[in-house]
């Protein structure tokens, strides 16, 4: 009989059997850990998901109502589709100073049959999130009319999105119409059934910075025209005797804010518009005719920490991560400076801590591997959207108010520190550094 192979002591057959046991050891260890890391995930969304929050209580003396409208533009042809109708048609979402009863029963956080729509995301799901309006309530009474905001959301967001944000400045006096931009938001579901999904036609292609430029220079005078409409409608509202907001709107007083790229789509329209007073401008850069022409309106500029991420992330992917929001920052400040140029009412504000999803409701209902991917900044999510809302509301009391001959500075006002940018540096004496 032949002998067995003493495999233990052939040393180069020995170091083979170690090194495939290494190897093997490696690979459980690491499929381990993976299952591990996907079965903590799992259990963050599900108990993510299956948990109750409620948004944060609006700060202002006055209930919020909230309604829908669906509107068509009969003067506008759709862009992008003729899927649901030849005509630009919007599903628009208006918060505003209400008079609800005690027990009224709050409103969904998203519509039911929009909600089934939706693309999955990492929070909360939406049947599980408290607001605080209250569907279709009545407006509230008073001596005076309410001054009017319109909000155009980040790309592919909802305006309910934002509803933490929104229900506190309306909360505050204030009527709030936010936009659901017709296929470039996720989905949008008008009340007849008809769907309006999310079409690449109507979004930023994948590809050379020149090439992102020019799509959103033409997608910015789209929205742009969404919010002029969305304008001409609050007009005829508020002049409708079959209309309950009828009088109530206050529409000599027009401000625009919005965020990201909705930010640039509110600074566009407002430098077109002669109704918009004011505008805010949430941590976007600017698109379109307005950053070349020069901005001649009150505008504020409210940043985010751009480049605020966590340091594992900035050691691992600092050639790519923290350069590229470098990078975007730089041309930000470039941007601002070049609108003000020749303006004497530009200014910026810094909100510490957040990050460009801190505006977002994202920051109360946020997964925990957004913060630690550094989608979220460290301040607290509650306390980032209270000082925005505070720096928008003080802003806009300013502006279109008239409650006070300056921005104040952050030691006399909790929501941020202003500081003059462009020409308004240089010939504004009224705003403190």
């Amino acid at each position: 009989m032949s002998p067995q192979p003493d495999f233990l002591n052939n040393k180069p057959a020995a170091a083979g059997i170690r090194i495939l046991r290494t190897a093997s050891i490696t690979i459980l260890v690491i499929v381990l850990l993976f299952l591990a890391l996907i079965g903590l995930l799992g259990a963050v969304v599900h108990f993510g998901d299956h948990r109750e929050v409620v948004l944060p209580k609006p700060s202002g003396p006055f209930a919020v109502g909230r309604t829908l409208f669906d509107w068509t533009d009969p003067e506008r042809d759709d862009p992008y589709s003729s899927a649901i109708g030849k005509h630009r048609e919007l599903m628009v979402w208006f918060w505003y100073p209400a008079s609800a009863a005690p027990r009224s029963k709050p409103a969904e956080y998203i519509p039911a049959d929009w909600a089934t729509l939706l693309p999955w995301r990492p929070v909360t799901i939406p049947t599980r999130v408290r607001v605080h309006a209250v569907a279709d309530a009545p407006i509230a009474p008073g001596s005076q009319p309410y001054p009017v905001l319109v909000f155009s959301t980040g790309f592919g967001n909802l305006p309910s999105d934002y509803t933490s944000l929104i229900e506190d400045i309306a909360s505050h006096g204030y009527a709030v119409l936010g936009i659901t931009n017709t296929y470039s938001a996720p989905v949008v579901r008008f009340p007849d059934g008809r769907v309006a999904n999310h079409l690449p036609e109507a979004s930023f292609p994948s590809g050379p910075d020149d090439a992102i430029q020019s799509a959103g220079n033409r997608m910015v005078q789209v929205w742009a025209a969404d919010i002029r409409f969305a304008i001409d409608k609050l007009s005829q509202m508020n002049s409708d005797a079959r209309s309950r907001f009828q009088g109530r709107l206050d529409l000599s007083k027009i401000g625009l804010f919005g965020h990201s790229f909705g930010g640039a789509a509110s600074v566009e329209a407002c430098s077109a518009d002669q109704r918009c007073k004011a505008a805010v401008d949430i941590d976007g850069n600017l698109f379109g005719d307005a950053p070349h022409e020069g901005i001649e309106k009150p505008l504020l500029f409210i940043l985010s920490d751009w480049t605020l991420r966590p340091p594992w992330i900035q050691r691992t992917l600092a050639s790519v991560s923290v350069q590229r929001f470098r990078r975007q920052q730089a041309e930000l400040e470039r941007e601002m400076n070049d609108a003000c140029r020749e303006s004497s009412n530009c200014w910026k504000a810094h909100i510490p801590g957040t990050g460009r999803f801190n505006f977002t409701d994202l920051a109360v209902l946020y997964s925990p591997w957004m913060r630690l991917m550094g989608y979220l900044g460290p301040v607290n999510g509650a306390k980032g959207l209270e000082k925005t809302s505070s720096c928008i509301r003080t802003f806009f009391n300013t502006i279109l108010n008239g409650q006070a001959q300056d921005l104040p500075t952050e030691s006399s006002q909790g929501g941020c520190r202003y500081q003059a940018i462009g020409n308004t540096a240089r010939n504004s004496h009224s705003v403190h550094h």
